[in-house]
């Protein structure tokens, strides 16, 4: 009697969900094993505990998921068969809980399960028994399919009987376990056939998780000898089809399996229309990744429909680099403070076989040589917005880029190398010209005066700032003759413009914007005639007056707006902090 009161203990801690204690003591470990009576099996798998341990730790521990109760029983059977052939965790102290610890009210409910569990045991080992025959192995099957689908049911109704706030309330099955995927070898054997070579046979898949450490502790079974040799091929059994296999998570439907076997290179049923239109949607890393594919996808990952805007701005150009990008033949590049390493193109600019659609181009604070630039605008015949700021300029350059009969937008500001010759080129050749900003170019007198002389006459658009001392009232009246549709003017720190040169000024009938800041010859009282100005939107006149006088003036001039905008933006590629266009056109795809 005692002796089953102590067996029922057991299988009650067994069954508890609370986490196994490592044993603190030799001795307590020594005398808990000494309790249980050691048992003998013919099995060549050995376990320290029962199968009847089976607590949701020790599941997560050997890496068995929990899944829904409706799983099917081979998931169940999976799960009780990896339980018994692993050996021992890391964890584990291999000794059984103290008996004494007291029992807790819901833990009497899993009494009636004790047998079933004590049934369990005999019938894994059974069925990992090396001498198991096929009859008795699908006889051991059954038994598990009808214990396992006893025990959920004996579950279920503790579950229902027990205190809602106890801790042993489960709403999964613990005997449901996650099994590779639902890619299940079933457990009965398969039916006799042909042994492949050695060579050509498959391995088996692996019912454990690749990340579980029991994968690892798997061994290789050794070659018998084959029936060459004269001895007969080993029975195949469950424990040998348990082993871990490389392609565990490989998994193929017949079709795909077929769609790779045949051989068939279906891209090539594709056309090139359609392979473009789906190149069209990559980035320009892939395209170039891409193109070395084959000879196909390098043809049409170079299409210029693909490269229509390329942003390399704040980007390193190795050498040769930037012939590359211009062969591309994108019309919409920006280089704007870009370093571009020496030599750029591997060919002078009198060699060259072939022009760019280059349309708009931004090398504004770019790092690149007097010879790679001139290679790269002799490329461009078809500029419409160039931007050379803080470049620096020759007359061969200049010539270059006169040579741009189509150029609408020029900015040059504080560029070098500019004199009269090539500045009288370039406005005698560019005749679209609209918008120009050669500001901040330490011009010379000559060099001003081919400008207002040469400048093209729809010239809209202009910013001479920075001439000091070398524009003057008459250059203002010359400019005021040759573009008399002008509506943006920027005359600031031309420190040698008198009141006079206001009087030219005023006979532009269309000017909706004029900067005059720190003209310092100009009086205060001036400006007030600029009120007659219909036409005048905007007038800046920084470091010129008071604020006193600013008020002032702001009441006689109400409708004119006054110190607006500290930076001009003639000419400009970009605007403000916006990094991502050039003259409003997207450069990133």
């Amino acid at each position: 009697m005692s002796g089953r009161k102590h067996k029922g203990a057991e299988n009650i801690e067994n069954l508890c969900p609370v986490a196994r204690k490592r044993s603190t003591s030799k001795n307590g470990s020594i005398g808990a094993a000494a309790a249980v009576p050691p048992t003998k099996t013919t099995s060549a798998y050995e376990h320290t505990s029962s199968p009847s341990v089976l607590t949701f730790e020790a599941l997560e521990e050997m890496g068995i998921g929990m899944l829904d109760s409706e799983e099917s029983s081979s998931s169940a059977l999976s799960a009780i068969a990896l339980a018994v052939s692993t050996t021992s965790d890391e964890n584990s102290n291999e000794t059984t809980p103290c008996t004494n610890v007291a029992r807790m009210a819901h833990q009497q409910a899993r009494l009636s399960l004790n047998s079933t569990a004590s049934t369990l045991d005999n019938t894994i080992i059974e069925v990992f028994s090396e001498d198991t025959q096929e009859r008795s192995l699908q006889q051991s099957a059954e038994k598990l399919h009808a214990l396992a689908q006893a025990k959920r049911t004996a579950l279920a109704n503790s579950e229902c009987s027990s205190n809602s706030n106890s801790p042993s309330k489960r709403t999964r099955n613990p005997l449901a376990t996650v099994t590779c995927n639902n890619q299940i070898e079933p457990l009965l054997p398969p039916a006799p056939q042909q042994q492949p070579p050695p060579q050509q046979q498959q391995s088996p898949l692996s019912l454990l998780p690749s990340t579980s450490k029991q994968a690892l502790r798997q061994k290789k079974p050794t070659q018998a000898p084959t029936a060459a040799q004269g001895a007969p091929p080993p029975p195949q059994t469950l424990t040998s089809r348990l082993a871990a296999t490389e392609n565990f998570f490989v998994y193929r439907t017949p079709a795909m399996s077929a769609h790779i076997s045949s051989g068939i290179n279906y891209f090539d049923k594709l056309s090139d229309e359609i392979l473009l239109d789906i190149f069209k949607w990559l980035p320009k890393k892939t395209l170039l990744r891409i193109a070395t594919v084959c000879r196909r996808f390098n043809r049409c990952a170079r299409d210029e429909t693909l490269w229509t805007r390329l942003d390399l701005g704040l980007r390193t150009l190795r050498p040769t680099a930037l012939e590359q990008v211009v062969k591309r033949g994108m019309p919409i590049l920006r280089l704007a403070q870009a370093e571009i390493q020496d030599p750029a193109f591997t060919y002078e600019a009198s060699s060259i076989d072939f022009q760019s659609r280059l349309q708009y181009l931004d090398l504004s604070l770019a790092s690149i040589s007097l010879s790679s630039l001139r290679t790269l605008l002799a490329h461009c015949r078809q500029l419409k917005k160039l931007s050379l700021e803080h470049a620096e300029l020759n007359d061969e350059i200049c010539s270059e880029i006169a040579q741009n009969s189509s150029l609408e937008t020029l900015n040059l500001s504080m560029a070098s190398g500019l004199n009269a010759n090539s500045v009288g080129q370039m406005m005698e050749s560019l005749t679209k010209l609209n918008s120009l900003n050669i500001s901040w170019t330490d011009l010379s007198a000559d060099a001003v005066t081919a400008l207002v002389t040469h400048i093209p006459s729809n010239v809209i658009r202009l910013n001479v700032a920075g001439c000091r001392r070398v524009l003057f009232d008459i250059h203002v009246a010359t400019l005021q003759k040759r573009c008399p549709q002008l509506l943006e003017l920027d005359l600031s720190d031309c420190n040698s413009l008198t009141p006079a040169a206001l009087t030219s000024i005023m006979k532009f009938n269309s000017l909706e914007y004029l900067s005059v800041s720190r003209c310092y010859l100009i009086p205060a009282a001036s400006f007030i005639e600029l009120k007659k100005m219909t036409s005048l939107t905007y007038l800046d006149i920084f470091g010129m007056l008071s604020d006193a006088a600013m008020e002032v003036l702001e009441k006689q001039m109400p409708k004119i707006g006054i110190n607006k905008f500290i930076h001009s933006s003639v000419g400009r590629p970009t605007v403000g902090t916006r990094r991502t266009s050039i003259w409003g056109l997207r450069t990133r795809d």
